[in-house]
């Protein structure tokens, strides 16, 4: 539906989709509105593939502007993310062949989070 609803519609859409009790209930099952509890989490993981889908509208911006403060609160002190090597669930995770280093697993982590901020900032 990208592009296709009127600026309106598409913010009453988002709004809609955030206070959703099951959230994307297929990918998370939770109102989008609260962010996870651990950010080093499976659970982390595919909060973050509900907000992918999300990203794309360009409402994105104006509406997820919480999920950008809560990503930037978890950078790494090396200004990276790490969600941790619970979040492999082989769905989102790992893009690399492996995540036998944290050092591949950062990258990934880093490339997928900034990814996703580069979508709702654009």
């Amino acid at each position: 539906m990208q592009g296709l609803l009127t600026e309106e519609t598409e913010r009453r859409m988002l709004d809609y989709v955030l206070n959703y009790d099951t959230g994307i209930y297929y990918i998370y099952g939770k109102p989008l509105n609260q962010l996870p509890e651990s950010f080093a989490s499976v659970d982390a993981s595919r909060y973050l593939a509900a907000i992918e889908i999300l990203a794309g509208y360009k409402a994105a911006k104006e509406k997820l502007g919480f999920v950008v403060d809560w990503l930037e609160e978890n950078r790494d002190a090396d200004g990276r993310w790490d969600l941790g090597a619970k979040s492999k669930d082989n769905v989102y995770f790992p893009l690399s062949d492996s995540w036998r280093s944290a050092e591949t697993r950062k990258a990934d982590c880093t490339e997928r989070i900034s990814a996703i901020l580069q979508k709702i900032n654009s």
